[in-house]
């Protein structure tokens, strides 16, 4: 594996961070009972081609994913073209939450990740925001201490605006500033010291659509988007 060294001799660490591909929680006007089984729509699976046609002259040494259907699904074509198997980190799965206690809920306390205070009630979270937030960067961490010099991980919105929130130094009820699209990509560059800490943490691509020419975006973030479908379809 080539070792990649920023200016002062740390090894340099890239992370090709991807979110899946495009989903539907609602079957039959109804929020899906068990979010975590989701498959890819027929949308998704060609933002899956796209990522890899995009991507197929980058050299990735690991693949990896939640383990979650909607990931692996994602990470296939990238994985098939190098031959290389795909990993699954289930503290990299999506925030868990209990779709039927959304139902009484308004949509001003759902439609920004994490501001509410209230966020986990609203949406019957199964855990906290910190808990969620400590295991997706303590997994990271363990990640980034790995023998490893260029990496993929194909995860969730709410994990990757996580992310993105460590990488700024930001608490986890910042996370909607970073709202990454469906098939997107964020290149995260990362120097390490001899003990094996990030003591540079560098933004060098954020959200970079599947297809070239959506670059321009929504003005609802998918985020939104996503809870403004639930109140319209809903009976």
């Amino acid at each position: 594996m080539q070792n990649n060294l920023s200016l002062d001799g740390h090894t340099r660490k890239r992370i090709y961070l991807f979110r899946h591909g495009d989903v539907s929680y609602m079957t039959n006007g109804q929020f899906v009972k068990e979010p975590n089984h989701v498959d890819l729509t027929p949308e998704g699976k060609k933002q899956a081609l796209a990522i890899d046609e995009n991507t197929k002259n980058v050299r990735f040494d690991r693949i990896v994913t939640s383990g979650l259907p909607r990931t692996i699904q994602t990470a296939t074509p990238i994985a098939e073209r190098r031959g290389i198997s795909i990993e699954s980190y289930s503290a990299l799965i999506e925030y868990q939450w209990s779709p039927p206690a959304i139902v009484g809920t308004s949509i001003e306390k759902l439609g920004f990740l994490f501001e509410d205070p209230e966020f986990q009630v609203s949406t019957g979270g199964l855990e906290t925001m910190d808990d969620f937030f400590d295991r997706v960067v303590q997994q990271l961490m363990n990640l980034l201490r790995e023998d490893w010099h260029q990496i993929a991980l194909v995860l969730h919105g709410a994990v990757n605006a996580a992310i993105m929130c460590w990488v700024n130094d930001l608490e986890i009820n910042r996370a909607s500033k970073f709202d990454q699209d469906h098939g997107a990509l964020s290149v995260l560059d990362f120097d390490m010291d001899n003990d094996g800490i990030a003591i540079r943490k560098c933004i060098r691509r954020f959200n970079v659509p599947p297809f070239f020419d959506d670059l321009d975006p929504p003005w609802m973030s998918s985020w939104e988007s996503t809870v403004a479908k639930f109140f319209k379809d809903r009976p």
